[in-house]
């Protein structure tokens, strides 16, 4: 009996421990998941309020009421700016402006007024005229010289930077069929039919 006893209490010393060993563990192990949760949310309120409290800061210039640097949270887009500087003057132009726009640190939003768009305009339509008047007379200068497109040969206009044999052939055709080229204008005014044709 002394054994059996023994045995028993024995038995249920163990399962005494045992039980208790596994249920710690459970509960350390529940405890350690839910700490890891409030933390993981806890980072992730916390990059929240970052971003929130975030400040961007722009400058707004030219045609609003009141020019100035100006503080925006983050995300926050051009048509905000502008409203921070008291809205478009009356002579703005608001053509190729996108007031969606997300704003970033640091940007200047220059509004044009209408004079001033259309002179950007022009300004940018005789830079490409320059850019053809400059490419057409060099269409003229042959590498070991000047050469006369009115009377050049296919190979001739071939020496010439920028053509290749389908360009000098509608060169000729169109010098044949339409007569000399009188001014640069002509070639200028010209040329992009020339390039069309060439492909």
């Amino acid at each position: 009996m002394n054994k059996l006893k023994i045995t028993a209490y024995m038995f249920l010393l163990w399962a005494a421990f045992s039980l208790g060993g596994c249920l710690e563990k459970d509960q350390i192990y529940l405890d350690a998941k839910v700490q890891e949760t409030s933390t993981d949310t806890g980072a992730d309120e916390a990059d929240h309020a970052k971003k929130d409290k975030e400040t961007y800061f722009v400058y707004v210039c030219g045609a609003v009421k009141h020019p100035g640097v100006y503080a925006l949270p983050a995300g926050s887009r051009i048509y905000e700016a502008i409203h921070l500087a008291g809205g478009l003057h009356k002579h703005a132009s608001v053509k190729g402006l996108n007031q969606a726009k997300p704003v970033a640190d640091g940007d200047m939003i220059e509004i044009l007024t209408e004079a001033e768009r259309k002179e950007l305009e022009e300004s940018n339509t005789a830079d490409k005229k320059q850019g053809l008047t400059e490419h057409a007379q060099g269409m003229t200068n042959a590498a070991d010289g000047l050469i006369d497109i009115n009377t050049a040969s296919a190979a001739q206009l071939m020496s010439l930077n920028g053509i290749g044999e389908t360009k000098a052939a509608n060169i000729i055709a169109y010098r044949e069929s339409i007569g000399k080229f009188t001014a640069i204008e002509e070639l200028i005014l010209n040329y992009s039919q020339l390039c069309r044709e060439s492909g």
